[in-house]
């Protein structure tokens, strides 16, 4: 037994700088993919004008977006992305409102690599680095202008840094620790709220739980009080001020944003995106493929005994967040696909343990029939598609996944052949490693791990870099700008209904839909224009659109159908 636990302390090592940088670099490059691609829909073109509305206007403590609605979060992402807007130009595009994103995105994923070989192991660290950033559910949030990526990096460095503070409940450890939770929890209130430290506090319970400690033990010591001082210290940084400037409106807010998305509508919740309680975790086991296909095999080899008892506290404590996550956001009253990016890392260190268990038991056989099928079915599936290239599959889909699919066999014509060669070259790299098995510390063999990496890699790459982008230039309404640009000139621009971040973020005019008076009220000589998706334009009485002149019109792969320009006669709004 010391033996193991000797070879096992050899395993667990500091990176060096060096190595830190290299995967650094490597991280950035992959996700750092489709970065400038067009914004979709309206939540990222929102978050882009309140950004503008800090480098614009100067409004640092409570930003406004194009229709004069105010930051529904705490503005530390807004913040960030407006000094390097700031300092590249005082521009805010895409690449510019993404970028904070792309940069914690990295750091998180060179965290993971660092605490995974110091508390794991160094096989471990790597594979769930590769892990990690070949998931699409990671990938792909990487380069969008939200905020869910610096809270994930900055509770996930608050959480791991906590991780020390356990082993004895009487000694809380260095100072310098500490402040360094508290500030890191600190700052993702500023990011997020207050969510942070409940998720915090909860995946911490839960750990403990499992290795049969009480949590309660916790709050009679020192240093979780002052930690959650020093993060709400932070927080106050902005929360005080806003209240005190915002007023009655931006407390509802917040109480909204906090309380409200968690609460049921019968108990004064907001009540929006109620979806149903198993979303999350339905929208994790998705989001997290293909790591989700070992979580089976990994859980196995905790009943088995095949992960050994010195590995599996540190992988207790990292899945736990995963499970407060799962717990948390499965309780509250609105889920969004959003939420799942904190348990993300938690499951790719689970994950890589699959490929260093100490003996070959049950679930290491599982792992190597789940990883084969994982090889080879992709393999058949293109190669079937190589030689019968005309063959399309009929599918029921929503507009989204429908654009996504044409857009797929669109580019897979292009590069079928290239395609398939990758994933024979790395399909064969993983029956050599079956033959000629290289070996690490502790006696097993992780090559299997590293083939079933890269191509989840290169799968999510390939969705990144390509597809994903060649569908939002498909889909958005940034062509369409520099055509209502033209037509407009300064007059009146209207939308059939509610309200269009993307358009207003490309054309710069937050159009009013036609119930406003300045739509409703057309006068002779004061052009006012419309833009509608065919699907709006049927919704309209045939009168009203026996009155709108058509001036041109912009194909877009969407279930709307194609947007249209057109100028409402005097007649049609009376």
């Amino acid at each position: 037994m010391s033996l193991v636990r000797d070879e096992i302390d050899a395993s667990r090592t500091n990176l060096r700088p060096a190595t830190l940088a290299i995967a650094a670099l490597f991280a950035f490059v992959v996700l750092a993919q489709g970065i400038s691609a067009p914004f979709q829909k309206d939540a990222e073109p929102q978050s882009a004008e309140w950004i503008q509305s800090i480098v614009r206007d100067g409004h640092w403590l409570i930003p406004h977006d194009a229709y004069g609605y105010t930051d529904r979060k705490p503005p530390l992402f807004y913040w960030l992305s407006a000094i390097v807007a700031d300092f590249t130009g005082r521009t805010v595009d895409e690449v510019r409102a993404r970028a904070v994103s792309v940069v914690a995105g990295t750091a998180l994923a060179v965290s993971v690599l660092a605490w995974t070989a110091a508390n794991v192991g160094a096989s471990e660290g790597l594979l769930a680095f590769l892990f990690l950033i070949g998931t699409y559910g990671f990938a792909s949030r990487a380069t969008e202008a939200l905020t869910d990526m610096l809270l994930t990096f900055l509770l996930f460095a608050a959480y791991s840094a906590i991780y020390p503070l356990l082993d004895t409940l009487e000694s809380p450890g260095s100072s310098s620790r500490q402040i360094f939770v508290g500030v890191m929890l600190g700052l993702a209130i500023l990011t997020k709220g207050p969510v942070a430290i409940v998720l915090c506090a909860l995946a911490v319970s839960i750990s403990l739980l499992i290795e049969h400690r009480n949590p309660i033990a916790l709050l009679r010591e020192r240093w979780p009080w002052q930690v959650v001082a020093i993060a709400i210290a932070i927080g106050a940084v902005w929360y005080i001020p806003a209240a005190i400037v915002g007023g009655r409106k931006i407390i509802r807010i917040i109480f909204a944003e906090n309380f409200g998305h968690f609460m049921p509508a019968k108990l004064g919740g907001t009540g929006e995106s109620y979806r149903p309680f198993y979303y999350i975790a339905a929208r994790l086991l998705g989001g997290a493929f293909p790591m989700t296909l070992l979580i089976l095999p990994a859980a196995l080899a905790f009943y088995t005994g095949e992960i050994v008892v010195e590995k599996r506290r540190a992988l207790i404590y990292q899945v736990s967040m995963s499970l407060a996550v799962l717990l948390f956001f499965s309780i509250a009253s609105v889920k969004r696909d959003d939420y799942i990016l904190p348990a993300l890392p938690g499951i790719a260190i689970l994950c890589a343990s699959v490929f260093t268990l100490s003996t070959r038991g049950v679930a290491a056989k599982l792992r190597d029939a789940i990883v084969w099928i994982f090889l080879l079915v992709p393999l058949v599936g293109l190669v079937f598609l190589v030689l019968f290239p005309g063959f399309a599959l009929h599918l029921n889909l929503q507009s989204s996944d429908s654009a996504y699919y044409a857009a797929f066999r669109e580019i897979f014509q292009k590069h079928a052949v290239g395609l398939l060669l990758a994933w024979i070259l790395w399909v064969g790299f993983a029956i050599l490693s079956k033959v000629f098995p290289r070996r690490v510390r502790g006696g097993v063999t992780f090559n299997t791990g590293v083939a079933f990496g890269v191509l989840a890699l290169f799968g999510s790459f390939c969705w990144t870099a390509v597809l994903r982008p060649y569908v939002a230039t498909m889909r958005s309404m940034k062509p369409l700008s520099p055509i209502v640009a033209d037509y407009v000139h300064g007059h009146q621009l209207c939308i059939p209904s509610g309200i269009n971040y993307e358009l207003s973020y490309y054309s710069g005019i937050a159009a009013p839909d036609l119930t406003n008076p300045q739509c409703a009220n057309v006068v002779q000589g004061q052009p006012v224009y419309l833009v509608a998706a065919r699907r709006e334009l049927d919704a309209m009485t045939p009168q009203y659109r026996a009155r709108l002149k058509f001036l041109t019109k912009c194909n877009l792969i969407d279930g709307a159908g194609s947007l249209s320009l057109f100028e409402i006669s005097p007649e049609a709004g009376k």
